[in-house]
């Protein structure tokens, strides 16, 4: 006989009040076997879920930008996250639907794995700047560098079926590819088959060039090759026209633009979307805009010549973009943006657009993961 304990009326944990009210079950209907059907337990105040969805900790979160792309692929949800900074998370529970269930660690260093709720996948864009050409390039040698540990020691300690990272694409050539060899063969060792991707936004539909490296694990190998590749819609190629110093460079607009980056200043560094002077006829729009980054919005120099190209527009002015353009650039939608902007101030917004991971590539990826997800249950 099979008795269907709706609404998460035990959990997974086996608390002692679980284990009571599954003992009294038993004695009432002999021979009973009792299954979960969804979302909270409540005597322990834990989280269960349904088995077709695909549950994931959103580590290093930020404001949220995975959670937003994985609710678009939709299949997942979200168990608890872990951001130390305290107005990106107060951005994060402002654009998302938290549930009083969803754990929460300020500090991913203090996460106890036995605090976690079982889940299916780990993700998160552990920090970039050790790695990133615009910053110092410390690597491990950075305090922040060595997060990436923490990702490995839950991965350990929980073994979640798939893990997925993010990060600058310069991780790529740190001290000539020892850090990313590293990377991998820590995640190796645990155990996980890695496949590797560097996207660029632009090529997924923000007007925003951007690359970053993706890295997908899994435990079952039959998901080799099933995930990545993952092609956009296609990019086109920075086209110059003029060269010349910061503020005279002019490109041509049927192209991507030169990244946009947060410490960008003078004439030319301060604008993503723009128009450039062809010196004939009305002014054009680029489609792309340089790259988003956590300093937008400063007015301090970069050192990065990627960081200082600019346009040269008909009157000789040029403007940078708001907090709201860099948010939709990230991919965010406007209900999202107007909540976050409704708390935040506009140095912060930059800056928590800047370290955003773009959600539409989150969704593009997601939907290949929920789909190969599925067919291995289906085969399970």
């Amino acid at each position: 006989m099979n008795c269907w304990i709706l609404f998460g009326l035990y959990c997974r944990k086996n608390c002692v009040e679980t284990v009571s009210f599954q003992q009294k079950i038993r004695e009432r209907v002999p021979g009973a076997q009792m299954k979960t059907s969804s979302a909270f337990c409540c005597p322990c105040k834990t989280m269960e879920v349904k088995n077709d969805l695909i549950r994931y900790f959103d580590m290093f979160a930020g404001i949220g930008g995975f959670r937003a792309g994985l609710d678009r692929a939709g299949g997942f949800q979200c168990v608890g996250h872990c951001e130390i900074d305290k107005y990106a998370d107060a951005s994060y529970r402002a654009i998302h639907d938290i549930g009083k269930e969803e754990c929460y660690f300020p500090d991913a260093r203090k996460i106890d794995p036995g605090d976690l709720p079982d889940f299916d996948l780990l993700c998160g864009g552990f920090p970039c700047q050790p790695y990133s050409l615009s910053g110092h390039r410390r690597g491990f040698e950075d305090a922040r560098g060595t997060l990436f540990f923490e990702i490995a020691r839950l991965a350990e300690a929980r073994r979640p079926a798939y893990l997925w990272l993010e990060n600058v694409f310069g991780l790529l050539s740190h001290d000539r590819g020892r850090t990313f060899c590293a990377i991998l063969s820590t995640l190796h060792d645990l155990g996980y088959g890695l496949e590797w991707m560097v996207l660029n936004s632009a090529d997924f539909g923000p007007p925003q060039s951007r690359r970053r490296v993706f890295i997908i694990g899994y435990l079952d190998s039959r998901c080799a090759g099933k995930i990545f590749p993952v092609f956009g819609a296609g990019g086109k190629a920075l086209i110059q026209l003029v060269g010349g110093r910061q503020g005279g460079r002019v490109y041509d607009p049927a192209g991507s633009a030169c990244t946009l980056t947060a410490g960008a200043g003078g004439m030319g560094g301060k604008t993503g979307l723009y128009f450039i002077d062809l010196c004939a006829g009305e002014p054009w729009e680029t489609g792309i805009a340089r790259c988003i980054t956590a300093r937008y919005g400063q007015t301090t120099l970069s050192n990065h010549p990627r960081e200082r190209s600019g346009v040269r527009l008909r009157n000789g002015r040029i403007r940078r973009l708001l907090p709201r353009e860099c948010l939709r650039l990230q991919g965010f939608a406007e209900d999202q943006i107007d909540r976050l902007l409704a708390i935040t101030s506009d140095s912060q917004a930059y800056k928590q657009a800047g370290n955003s991971v773009t959600v539409d590539i989150v969704e593009a990826i997601g939907r290949r993961l929920r789909a190969v997800d599925a067919e291995l249950r289906g085969s399970a």
